[in-house]
């Protein structure tokens, strides 16, 4: 005979035992719908995004001994304006007579895997539950935005993972000296990328808000230290009689854009929102300072550092990270009734749908993809003998095909233009002397607008009305990538 009451007196356990079973049969269908794109994105021979072809062909120049650090000059422009460890190790990847992505996308996609268990073991340390360090694991592989970014040709993935591991020695050792060990692995992730700085500035608050003042006060000289030593060592050994930090630098300072950082921040807003909410109530319940100051600085930084020109989603990254393990902690820990279990289990849900959503952008190749790649690569090399000039948003595709790309990175370039870092007068000249074989854009000029599209290069009027009174429009290449689509080729006339 039951007793009254007695259906809502399942016992907590069970509740969670069920509970965590739910959540990582949920977390393990959404990640397993990602990385079942991955092999086509590892497979497909051309640029999933503009990225990857520019850091490729600098890493097949580096690779060839050219001295890829030097200033921009009328005939060439080579950014390099990510960290100098991306390149080097980059360059040892790249065969530079047959310069691929797959091999920087392995690379890649093994440092995703690798922050992926960062985050399970994060969990583990906050929860000591199995459950935890599997769900958390398993919900940064669920998400669209470490598929896009992470299993592609840049830099991401391996900084993140050198900055986090960072973060963890700094989180196992936070009552004693040995924070301090966690420099050195931050130093590297500043000299991969020097995007993600989140980790060090949660370590030194926490020193801070501890009262350890002279621990705080050690992390920050040794850190500068560190980092400055590395500078100069780049500066005047590695790339000696180049100018390093101008590419390092200056090279990086492009506009702010508050309302393309609005946009991207709305969008990581509604990705991000309902896990952010549980792990504000996890650290609630369970105060933490360490992860408060690495949580808090994340979100805090995120308006700022997303309104850069150039920036992406990939901006959200830490957050994403973050947020994983202390969802999946607040998921195995806080039940405490079958309604309750109900509740988290349809805020996980709801939370990986919206991360799962493409929001109307195609980002994986599809066999159309591949074919219309085979077109673009039969076109530049049954009309251009190799090492001709070429000009073009997506440098991977010219470099394939033996062409030679003075300007290797034509968004950043046209945007220092813009920015009035450089006049356009020199790219104006040598189209008008014809001096590229083929242009190839994203963008079509036919129309005779000038109104410059935000998110892609900064081709000002002069440069517009250069190219068509010079090059004419010879070929459309129908790519469904966001980033390819469409895809122009000017031939001179």
């Amino acid at each position: 005979m039951v007793s009254p009451g007695s259906a809502d007196a399942t016992p907590a356990p069970a509740v969670r035992w069920l509970l965590a079973v739910l959540a990582i049969a949920l977390a393990a269908i959404f990640a397993a719908l990602q990385i079942c794109r991955w092999p086509a994105r590892l497979h497909y021979p051309a640029e999933l995004e503009i990225t990857e072809g520019i850091v490729l062909a600098e890493m097949t120049l580096l690779r060839e001994g050219e001295p890829v650090y030097q200033p921009a000059s009328p005939e060439s422009f080579r950014s390099m304006i990510y960290g100098p460890l991306y390149y080097l190790s980059g360059s040892r990847l790249v065969d530079r007579h047959e310069p691929a992505y797959r091999p920087l996308r392995m690379l890649a996609m093994l440092a995703t895997l690798a922050l992926a268990g960062a985050a399970g073991l994060l969990a583990w340390w906050i929860t000591k539950s199995p459950a935890a360090a599997v769900l958390s694991p398993l919900m940064f592989l669920a998400y669209r935005l470490v598929t896009r970014y992470a299993v592609t040709a840049r830099p991401d993935s391996v900084a993140l993972l050198l900055w986090f591991s960072g973060f963890l020695v700094a989180y196992r050792f936070r009552n004693s000296n040995k924070v301090l060990w966690s420099i050195p692995l931050m130093t590297l992730g500043a000299y991969y990328k020097q995007q993600f700085i989140v980790a060090p500035l949660a370590v030194l608050l926490f020193l801070v808000l501890e009262r350890r003042y002279r621990a705080a006060l050690q992390f920050a000289a040794l850190l500068g230290a560190a980092g400055l030593g590395l500078l100069a060592a780049f500066e005047f050994l590695v790339f000696r009689r180049q100018a390093f930090l101008l590419h390092f630098l200056t090279y990086n300072l492009l506009p702010f854009s508050l309302s393309e950082g609005l946009l991207r921040l709305l969008a990581l807003l509604i990705v991000f929102l309902i896990p952010c909410v549980m792990a504000l109530r996890f650290l609630r319940l369970h105060p933490d300072k360490l992860l408060a100051c690495y949580f808090g600085w994340a979100v805090v930084l995120l308006p700022l550092t997303n309104s850069r020109k150039g920036a992406g989603l990939n901006y959200g990254f830490e957050v994403l990270l973050i947020v994983c393990p202390l969802v999946a902690s607040y998921v195995t820990m806080r039940a405490s009734s079958p309604e309750h279990a109900a509740l988290l289990i349809c805020l996980l849900g709801a939370a990986l749908w919206l991360g799962h959503l493409e929001w109307g952008k195609k980002f994986d190749p599809s066999p159309q993809d591949f074919a219309q790649d085979r077109a673009v690569q039969a076109f530049l090399r049954g009309n251009f003998p190799p090492q001709t000039p070429a000009l073009g948003d997506f440098t991977g595709d010219l470099l394939r095909a033996g062409l030679d790309t003075p300007i290797t990175n034509l968004f950043q370039y046209s945007w220092l233009v813009c920015k009035g870092d450089f006049t356009d007068q020199n790219l104006v000249a040598q189209i008008r002397q014809r001096r590229f074989g083929v242009i190839l854009l994203n963008q079509d000029l036919t129309s005779g607008s000038e109104a410059q599209d935000p998110v892609k290069s900064c081709l000002t009027k002069p440069v517009r009305q250069a190219i068509r009174q010079n090059y004419r429009l010879i070929e459309t290449f129908e790519f469904q990538l966001w980033d390819k689509r469409p895809y122009h080729a000017w031939v001179s006339r």
